[in-house]
Order: C-alpha cells, then structure tokens, then sequence
C-alpha cells in the first residue's frame, strides 16, 4: 500500500505511505497503515469492513498515521465491535497514536511484548526483541513465509530473528547517518546472513529514492546471489 519512509517523503508523497496488506484466505491484516493509507485501500478496492485486524510496529507517524480511521473503518465507524489492534504500549500510553474515544471499538487491543506469538484467523506471528530505535518498535515473523524488518538502528542478530522464505527490509538510508534506520549496507548485510528465497526493499527516504532503489536492489542482487527486488506502491507478492 506504499514504499515511502521517513518524514520528508511522506510529506511530500513521492511515494505513497500506507503501509503493508497481507491476506490469507478470509484472514485480513494492516500493516503500520501511514498517512493516506485509506485513500490507497480504498484505490485498490480492498473492503476495510472485512479487516480482521491491524497491526503496529511502533507509533511514528509514517507508520501509524491513518491507524485510527483503518479502526473505524474496521468496525464500521465503531457499530460493529470486531477485529484486533496490536500495538507497542507506547502506542497507547506515551504519547499515544490511538485516539482514547474509539479503544472499546474493536474486539480487542492488544499490547505487544517481545519475542511472543500472536494469531489472527489462520495468521500466526511472533515478535522480535525490541529494535533500536526512537520508540517502542518491533519486528515481526510471520512463520517461515515471511520477516518483516522494520525501522531499527542495525546490530548482527536481524537476519535470524527475521530469517524467512520472503523478506521485506525497511531501507531508509542510503548511507549511514546518525539516525536510527538500516542503509543500503545493513539491508545486505542482513541479506547475506539469512540468505531468503526473495528479499524486498522498501520504506525509502529521499537519500534511497534518488539514487533509484531498483537498481540499487538489482546490484544487491548480483552481490548476494539472492533476488533482491525494490518494492513499489501497489506491488503484490504471493507468498
């Protein structure tokens, strides 16, 4: 539902921000739905009413813009109470991103912990540890199908607490800055390491998009010997 990342190319929507949608038979998720992601469900026709539930690696905007609209959406502007919230405590306690007036409108919110498994409808997953970054943040695993590296400062054990067949890699930074996201170098360095059947890059801030991620990720490719590709908006990948 989108490929950009940081603050300056969601602001200026060089790429759309809503984030990731995974479906699994009648099993509907989310994920970290950023600003706009209701203009691009709605463009792709996905029915938000049948959503099973959202989910939340942590609370910053380009994350967790539109989460309170998905929620309404969800349960039909709060008549219908279904679906499940998942969310770091951050996202509800410090700071909070999820509006108080509309938390008895799902089924159920539920706060995240690390390394624990969740399930929705035939979708199980688990957390990993806390990432190093600006808030509660976590990563996630959907099985051995899919991992899913959110925003965090770099350290050696992101290829195995994410290893899976597919795995999408959130590549804010070209180069090392002092800021708390993965470059283009730890996006390799963790491809090496897990060596996935198919590793997508994507969340890309300026610095990532106008040095064309797609080439980037076709010479990630012939390094690592593992296809690598560079996501875009609307892109659907079977798992």
């Amino acid at each position: 539902m989108g490929t950009a990342g940081a603050r300056f190319m969601v602001a200026k929507q060089l790429a759309a921000s809503g984030g990731l949608y995974l479906e699994d038979g009648d099993t509907r998720l989310a994920l970290d739905p950023g600003p706009g992601a209701i203009v691009q469900y709605a463009k792709r026709k996905v029915d938000l009413s049948r959503l099973s539930g959202i989910i939340l690696s942590h609370r910053h905007l380009d994350h967790a813009g539109d989460v309170n609209i998905l929620i309404e959406a969800m349960t039909d502007g709060g008549f219908k109470r279904r679906g499940k919230v998942f969310c770091p405590e951050d996202a509800l306690e410090t700071d909070p991103i999820i509006l108080r007036y509309l938390r008895g409108f799902p089924e159920e919110i539920v706060t995240l912990q690390p390394e624990t498994a969740y399930r929705v409808g035939s979708i199980g997953f688990t957390t990993s540890p806390r990432h190093k970054h600006g808030a509660e943040t976590y990563g996630f695993r959907f099985g051995d199908r899919l991992g899913w590296v959110t925003d965090t400062e770099y350290y050696p054990e992101l290829a195995e607490q994410h290893r899976a067949e597919v795995m999408v890699i959130h590549t804010v930074l070209r180069e090392r800055r002092p800021l708390p996201h993965l470059t283009l170098d730890d996006a390799e360095a963790i491809i090496a390491a897990a060596r996935p059947r198919l590793a997508i890059l994507t969340h890309f801030g300026m610095t990532m998009w106008r040095a064309k991620p797609w080439e980037l990720a076709a010479e990630l490719s012939e390094r690592t010997g593992v296809e690598v590709k560079a996501a875009r908006d609307g892109m659907t990948v079977e798992l």
